[in-house]
């Protein structure tokens, strides 16, 4: 009887030992090729070096929305445009991030697919109606960023004073404070510098479009693999709609064009003559085109939806195993305890009854933890039923608790509670709300995340409000858009995975902030379920 015993333990903790090789093994992947990317420092909203150092704009963010759909890695170096320019050609990186096209520099890159159509602006203050196209610039003073490239061009000009500056911001601050009668630089960075000095609606557009060029990625001649790849990455994002989410995240709303009245109604016109042809057109073979496009639409949500979630999980996998593990060894622990007695006390009948009854709990709690984890960790297409609101609640917050040693989550939720919802979904939306809270609390004195759930009709709000950083209006509205975020080291993902998965489930959220270092309050509306159900 002694023996079988001692058999079975055996048996057991072997078992065990296995299980947990198995799960914590690390595959070995090949590693990812890196590419150099050089970028200007000073070029916002294109690329440039913040006041707290980071690189950032336009074109930093395209590229990592690129990395998301192709898997390329890239390394960003920022530097001064001239070293930018040069720096492929040295082998110092494989591409610049953004470059006009020209013929000249055709000789030497390759250009990718336009990024955007670049091109210079007339600028002057709204009240200025002395100039209102290029020939109203004769005798005026004109600013120019140092070595613009159209100085020449304006330089040509009877009797033009040119201003020179060393940078576009100066020479908007210069326009705004009437040094000069007009400003002549580039359309969008202008348009950006005008928003960032709040003076959008100082300042006008006069006249036409000049130098108008392709904006584009560039690479060495020798390099059209990494070409495709590009053009690949950036036809992917265009037809998902991240291209115009960051389009519309950099450059918003353009600085009004006084082009004459008579110039608009006739541009009008044309406009809805050739949309009244087009869309004769159309509506010949509309239905049979709209079902194919929505059906080719529909997959590629469904297909950047499973890679953006992918992208998301993938991010507290190393979080969750490491509070797996710190959950596994309290169990561990009772059972090498036993173990470790168990040759000085192998003739002890009560010894050995104990261990027959614990051991084999302290298993099916390792066991409950890992199943925990599986549920989380294995993808799944998502199964929507009736869940223990609280029960689930508690479930999610024991994966993520490991890493909240400084933050006190208090949960004031009815256990009677119902709601619809696929049950790995719901943990990965819980993990991400408290892991959001737990970056927003770090040095926070007192970091606390309460969490709430009223009852509403047919609904039940569960709420998420903690006492952290908060949010600005101005960047609460962009909270669940792809790529957005105000961390230093964050993804811009995460929120924006929280509100798709809520969306699919048949929810809504929204998101509330008093300010900075007001709190966060996160309201997540779920569809009520049936107790009988669950």
């Amino acid at each position: 009887m002694k023996k079988r015993i001692y058999w079975l333990l055996l048996f057991c903790l072997l078992s065990l030992s296995f299980l947990l090789c198995a799960l914590f093994s690390t595959p070995v992947y090949a590693a990812a090729e890196v590419y150099r990317v050089a970028g200007d420092r000073d070029f916002p909203p294109y690329e440039y070096v913040d006041a707290d150092g980071n690189f950032k704009g336009f074109n930093v963010d395209l590229l990592k929305a690129i990395s998301l759909v192709t898997g390329m890695e890239f390394e960003f170096i920022p530097m001064k445009w001239e070293h930018a320019y040069v720096s492929v050609h040295q082998g110092q990186a494989d591409l610049i991030q953004g470059m006009k096209e020209s013929e000249q520099r055709k000789s030497i890159f390759l250009f990718s697919e336009s990024l955007l159509t670049s091109s210079q602006s007339i600028f002057v203050l709204d009240q200025n109606n002395t100039v209102r196209n290029e020939s109203d610039l004769k005798g005026k003073t004109i600013a120019l960023n140092k070595e613009d490239i159209s100085y020449r061009e304006i330089s040509e000009i009877e009797n033009v004073i040119i201003a020179e500056y060393d940078s576009l911001g100066e020479a908007l601050q210069g326009l705004l404070d009437g040094e000069v009668d007009a400003l002549i630089g580039n359309t969008l960075t202008v348009n950006y510098l005008s928003k960032e000095k709040n003076a959008i609606d100082l300042v006008k557009i006069v006249g036409r479009s000049m130098n108008e060029q392709k904006y584009a990625i560039a690479v060495h001649r020798s390099n059209p693999e990494l070409l495709k790849k590009l053009n690949d990455g950036i036809l992917e994002i265009q037809n998902n709609g991240m291209y115009d989410s960051l389009y519309r995240k950099w450059f918003g709303a353009p600085i009004k064009n006084a082009t004459s009245n008579y110039e608009v109604l006739w541009k009008y016109t044309l406009g809805i003559i050739g949309a009244l042809v087009a869309l004769v057109t159309m509506i010949k073979s509309a239905n049979n085109k709209l079902k194919r496009m929505i059906a080719v639409k529909t997959e590629e949500q469904k297909a950047l939806m499973h890679e953006l979630r992918h992208y998301d999980k993938l991010q507290f996998m190393n979080k969750i195993i490491s509070s797996i593990a710190h959950e596994i060894r309290n169990p561990l622990t009772s059972i090498k305890i036993y173990t470790n007695q168990m040759p000085q006390k192998i003739d002890n009948r009560a010894f050995l009854l104990a261990a027959s009854e614990d051991i084999p709990q302290e298993i099916d709690r390792v066991d409950r933890l890992l199943k925990e984890f599986m549920e989380y960790a294995s993808p799944k297409k998502p199964v929507i039923a009736t869940i223990n609101l609280y029960d689930e609640l508690m479930s999610a917050i024991k994966l993520a608790k490991f890493h909240m040693d400084h933050m006190r989550i208090r949960v004031s939720v009815d256990r009677q509670l119902f709601v619809t919802f696929d049950v790995s979904q719901f943990k990965q939306v819980v993990l991400n709300l408290l892991l959001n809270s737990h970056e927003a609390l770090r040095n926070a004195d007192d970091a606390v995340v309460e969490i709430t759930a009223q009852e509403k009709g047919h609904e039940i709000v569960l709420t998420f409000q903690d006492n952290g950083c908060g949010m600005s209006r101005e960047n609460l509205p962009h909270i669940f858009e792809p790529f957005y975020t105000t961390k230093e080291f964050g993804n811009g993902v995460g929120m924006f995975v929280v509100k798709q998965i809520i969306d699919d489930n048949g929810g809504r959220i929204t998101a509330e902030s008093d300010g900075p270092h007001q709190g966060m309050r996160i309201h997540m509306s779920l569809k009520r379920g049936d107790e009988d159900e669950a």
